[in-house]
């Protein structure tokens, strides 16, 4: 299994969140459901806020824009992830020497009020690592004032909500097309937003096009009034040369009317919907999407995991499994453990098996066993038999011509006749002159004897002698 497989097994559950995109004049509500790998939508609604400055007026309308919002969705339930628009939040891209790499976020708390023109108690942040650059480490720098999200928890607070996670579009919607794109290409980017002003994102995908260790490259938002400027029409130029594909996402239509390039081809983003979600109900409103890159930081399935919450990131980092990963994991584990055991077990049990059927046998093999040396036996007669029957004329004639050329004062007491070899045993008066005699005869030669020779009492000497037995022409080919 690859590393993408492996990492979308690993996202698989069964969850639900909640997204909320806050704009300074309307809100934006999404909820999605995941039954393993599948991501549906179960609600999408809008809510206007108005465009009166006063404070109390903005309060007033979150408050009753969010209380229309609670029948669509369970607080104590489905966790809540806030998106706010990139007006109100600040974005910035630092670089820090190769040494911060030990304790990032401690670096940043040096740098960071250098960079902002805030206290750190003034406000929120977050940070995203991304890559090097030469030799120097590049961090993208996400914050937002406390009195914006102070003013947004108190309102939530009222209804029992309090939010999981905070981040900005650049992320969300980064998110959003990382789970939707399939594509191969190995960059890409995001242009959108309001009319009061557009934002670029551009991101390189790796390998593959999808979670291959993708990076954020650029996050940038200028004001409407900004683009005629050099420096928001030298971005998109630039961007434009390394990107070779394009999303657009709000109303970007606007947008193509204020650049001059001919052969930009955009895609909306809100397409890619229609790939990823099941059913039927897709995302429909292209400002909904923010949204539901928020709402994919409760399923799980956010590859930038951005949270301006530093208390809420720090639980959420905690919590690296879900109860039914969890679940899933103990029963794999034991599952390794049982199919481990299992083997030796089975073996034991073949072999007892074995044995078993091994013992019902014996009896049989015992009896075949005794039949075969049997017959081994009767076999070895049949052969003895067979070479007696064959050498029967040959044994004839060395008895007849023994008796006739052995004196009558010699006595023979043993006989042997083996392999054309014959051996003597017995007593005469002169046991050598015995060996002339026998050397005389036409069947016998080289004569010897086997042992010396002893005279006993009665003057008579014993012998034991041996002699070859005169091959016949024509006998030598025989076996």
């Amino acid at each position: 299994m690859d590393a993408r497989r492996f990492q979308d097994f690993a996202r698989a559950d069964f969850l639900k969140a909640a997204g909320l995109y806050v704009t300074p004049d309307r809100l934006f509500f999404v909820r999605l459901r995941k039954d393993l790998f599948r991501l549906t939508v179960v609600q999408e609604e809008a809510r206007e806020l108005g465009t009166d400055g006063n404070a109390s007026s903005r309060r007033q309308a979150l408050s009753e824009a969010f209380r229309s919002l609670l029948p669509y969705f369970d607080p104590a339930r489905d966790p809540l992830y806030l998106c706010l628009s990139a007006d109100q939040t600040i974005c910035i891209e630092l670089f820090l020497p190769p040494m911060a790499q030990e304790d990032l976020r401690q670096a940043l708390n040096y740098e960071i009020e250098r960079q902002l023109p805030l206290r750190s108690e003034d406000f929120y942040y977050d940070f995203l690592p991304a890559g090097r650059k030469g030799e120097r480490l590049r961090v993208f720098l996400f914050a937002v004032p406390k009195k914006i999200l102070d003013d947004l928890f108190d309102v939530l607070s009222a209804f029992g909500v309090r939010p999981r996670g905070v981040e900005t579009t650049f992320t969300a919607l980064s998110n959003y097309f990382l789970s939707c794109n399939d594509g191969e290409a190995s960059s890409a980017a995001i242009i959108g937003g309001q009319k009061r002003g557009w934002e670029v994102v551009e991101l390189c995908l790796g390998k593959d096009g999808r979670r291959s260790k993708p990076e954020l490259l650029l996050s940038r938002w200028f004001p409407q009034v900004e683009w005629s400027r050099g420096a928001a029409q030298e971005l998109f130029h630039g961007s434009f040369r390394r990107s070779p594909r394009w999303f657009g996402w709000g109303d970007f239509s606007d947008f193509l009317r204020l650049v001059k390039v001919d052969s930009l081809e955009i895609v909306d983003l809100l397409s890619l919907a229609r790939k990823r979600f099941a059913g039927e109900r897709v995302p429909s409103h292209p400002l909904s999407l923010p949204a539901v890159g928020a709402a994919l930081q409760g399923l799980r399935e956010a590859t930038f995991r951005v949270n301006l919450l530093r208390d809420a990131r720090q639980e959420k980092e905690g919590a690296v499994l879900s109860r039914l990963n969890l679940a899933l994991s103990v029963l794999l584990f034991l599952g390794l453990i049982v199919w481990g055991v299992s083997y030796p077990l089975r073996d034991e049990l073949r072999l007892r098996q074995l044995q078993a059927e091994n013992r019902k046998l014996e009896p049989s093999v015992e009896t075949l066993r005794r039949e075969e040396g049997e017959l081994e036996r009767i076999r070895g007669e049949i052969a003895l038999l067979s070479r007696f029957q064959d050498r029967r004329g040959e044994l004839l004639r060395v008895l007849d011509e023994l008796s006739r050329i052995v004196p009558n004062t010699a006595y023979l007491s043993g006989f042997r006749y083996r392999d054309s070899v014959v051996e003597l045993q017995g007593s005469a008066e002169s046991a050598s002159n015995l060996v002339p005699v026998l050397e005389r005869s036409p069947l016998l030669k080289d004569v010897g004897f086997n042992a010396p020779s002893n005279r006993g009492r009665d003057n008579r000497e014993t012998f034991s002698l041996k002699a070859q037995l005169e091959q016949r022409p024509g006998e030598a080919a025989k076996p």
